[in-house]
């Protein structure tokens, strides 16, 4: 009776600390997580900071119920987001952004871990006006809440007890079976065993693919991006810009192996890479273009020699850009680079950045030096076009983007024939001029994306690959450009307009380059292309290489 009673009062101190522990105010504050609320940054048109009162609010409801909020108007002068939070002992700060242009609405909002600086919560949403954004704020709250709280709870711990006292349970005898009689089987022909896989059943097998592949991130942007057999084993490698440096790699399965990598300097910038046998040895080259710090063009050519890549011509005063040409294959094409004039103080495109003309280059064993001028309009730049059978009826023809990433169509000659309305490409890529009208700023030119056309599906039809960057300011702000989607589009004349045709996924961040490869042997083309993204409070940027399958075409 005594250990009874003595198991029941221990029983009875450990019930009642555990509800001590649970109900306590006290003790239930210290496990709450502390969250720094401050307010977003707004981009738009109008003044639209007094949303920010409501966004705060309806904030503070939500994650309040789950984590202490402490509420800033607005960041200490000298400090940021996380030195902030870390002097109000705030274990999470809460950031982001609005894009607000027309009736177009993005927002981008984070939950930092203050102690690591990581993003715990990223969020990022896109919506059709401006209301919408009171939407994505809910759902964002509401996510941190849920976040929060799933850190905030601690696990319940089962409280010890005494052993209880062993149980005699009797012992049966079990009964004794009785022996069954040998019961006659009938006699089953044995089941053949399964036939091997033939070789197209095995091949199909092995050659199952994941439709979308993509690489370890890289730290920083990569800037550009090609692909070509740089040490002519038959099969494609990726040559790209990461920071000041052109590495190419080969894809080993799920990774990426190293081939080699060559510094081009910190004191240059790359604004262009390309790669195609224009020597015809066998292995592909790799052109460079770059600036030098007087904005001097100073381009140079690689090629691996077996273990490293080796510069064989450089200082070169050529744009480059490797395309294909329907009667030739790949050709290598050049621009020269222009000079203002006296009256000129800059800020034109085709006088500052370029002179007129796009040629053919030929290599001498030497130096490259021009062949024939391609028929095109007079203010058409290297970047800006692309040569094929476009319309499919035997004749060549460029397609390029305008100055406002409009694709337009020139006939054989040189002539315009056919102009879209719809913006697509979209590159962060720009190039800087002394502004025209105050010589206290600079005038951009922004770059446009590749285009390239290729009979993707195999049925003799040209398809024309290219980008597609949503841009959030949609030209409002001449100056300022946020690429917060993008993807890989395929599009095809049918007689009328340039067809959108296939579309890859749609990825967060932009597409700063891609190429067209079959990487993986299956005879089909594959998308390769540079992603990237920016992380955490201060917009660190990082970037992976993707590959992508492109599927089935529709309306062709």
């Amino acid at each position: 009776m005594k250990r009874d009673l003595r198991r029941l009062i221990g029983v009875l101190r450990l019930f009642i600390a555990f509800f001590i522990l649970v109900h306590s105010p006290a003790l239930a504050e210290e496990t709450a997580k502390r969250v720094l609320i401050l307010p977003l940054t707004i981009h738009s048109e109008k003044d639209l900071t007094f949303l920010n009162k409501g966004i705060m609010d309806m904030m503070a409801s939500r994650i309040g119920a789950a984590a202490t909020v402490i509420r800033k108007d607005a960041l200490a002068p000298g400090k940021n987001p996380i030195q902030m939070g870390r002097d109000l002992y705030a274990d999470y700060v809460v950031t982001g952004s609005l894009t607000i242009f027309g009736n177009s609405a993005s927002t981008d909002a984070a939950l930092t871990d203050v102690k690591t600086g990581d993003a715990a919560l990223q969020f990022n949403q896109f919506g059709q006006s401006s209301g919408d954004v009171l939407m994505h704020i809910n759902q964002f709250a509401t996510q941190a809440g849920q976040y929060l709280a799933s850190q905030s709870a601690q696990p319940q711990v089962a409280a010890p007890t005494e052993a209880a006292p062993a149980v005699m349970v009797p012992q049966v005898e079990p009964p004794v079976q009785a022996i069954p009689q040998p019961v006659a089987q009938p006699v089953v022909a044995p089941t053949p065993p399964p036939a091997a896989p033939t070789a197209a059943q095995a091949a199909a097998v092995e050659k199952e693919i994941e439709p979308l592949w993509t690489s370890n991130p890289f730290k920083g942007t990569i800037d550009a991006l090609a692909t070509g057999d740089a040490d002519g084993n038959g099969r494609p490698d990726i040559a790209f810009v990461h920071e000041s440096k052109v590495v190419v790699e080969t894809r080993n399965g799920d990774r990426l192996d190293r081939l080699a990598a060559f510094d081009a300097g910190k004191r240059h910038t790359i604004i262009a890479l390309d790669a195609g046998d224009i020597n015809g040895n066998g292995k592909a080259e790799i052109f460079v273009t770059r600036l030098d710090a007087h904005d001097k063009l100073d381009s140079l050519v690689l090629e691996y020699n077996g273990s490293s890549l080796q510069p064989i011509a450089g200082g070169q005063p050529w744009y480059f850009r490797v395309g294909d040409d329907p009667e030739k294959g790949p050709i290598l094409m050049g621009q020269r680079r222009g000079t203002p004039s006296a009256t000129d103080t800059g800020g034109l495109y085709e006088t500052k950045h370029f002179l007129p003309g796009v040629f053919e280059l030929t290599w001498t064993g030497k130096e490259y030096q021009a062949g024939r001028r391609l028929p095109l309009p007079g203010e058409m730049t290297l970047y800006r076009f692309a040569r094929g059978d476009i319309f499919n009826d035997g004749k060549t023809r460029a397609i390029a983007y305008s100055l406002g990433d409009k694709l337009r169509i020139t006939t054989p000659t040189g002539s315009p024939q056919w102009a879209g309305q719809e913006t697509l490409g979209g590159n962060p890529m720009f190039l800087t001029a002394e502004s025209s009208t105050d010589t206290r700023t600079t005038d951009r030119t922004y770059l446009t994306q590749r285009l390239v056309p290729a009979d993707l599906d195999g049925d003799g039809t040209v398809e024309v690959v290219t980008v597609h960057n949503r841009d959030f300011s949609r030209g409002f702000v001449e100056r300022f450009r946020q690429y917060t989607r993008g993807r890989v589009i395929a599009l095809c004349w049918n007689k009328v307009n340039m067809k959108e045709v296939w579309s890859g996924e749609e990825i967060s961040g932009y597409i700063s380059d891609f190429s067209l490869a079959d990487l993986n042997g299956d005879g089909r083309l594959e998308a390769v292309y540079a992603m990237v993204t920016s992380t955490g409070i201060m917009q660190t940027k990082s970037s992976n290489i993707v590959v992508e399958q492109i599927g089935e075409l529709s309306g062709k």
